[in-house]
């Protein structure tokens, strides 16, 4: 879906992608908490030919459609390089948001 300037957006996956949107504790209206709840996902940079973000683990509340191993590509409206590599804002993100979007790259490895 592109933004008003005509942009595609980060949050608009690109072929093979999967966008994916979950609410950890379902209280209606509430989007971010200064109390700290388990997403049930982790995350890990794998490096390589370019260090990226990957899910270390995944439980309950988290989504049935991920999976660990799956490429972290965006979360909540920011593309994952806009994080600088900094896992520990990454994890902020997932423990702090009631309502997570995210797409992700699904690994080949299932």
């Amino acid at each position: 879906m592109p933004t008003t300037d005509g942009k595609a957006s980060v949050m608009d996956p690109e072929p093979g992608q999967v966008w994916v949107e979950f609410m950890k504790d379902h209280e209606q209206g509430v989007v971010k908490s200064k109390d700290e709840k388990d997403s049930g996902l982790d995350v890990e940079i794998k490096k390589g030919h370019k260090d990226r973000i990957y899910l270390s683990k995944v439980e309950p509340p988290a989504s049935e459609r991920l999976h660990v191993g799956d490429r972290l590509v965006a979360l909540n409206g920011k593309s994952v390089e806009s994080f600088g590599g900094d896992l520990d804002e990454i994890r902020e993100v997932l423990n702090h948001s009631n309502v997570i979007e995210m797409i992700v790259d699904p690994t080949l490895k299932r």
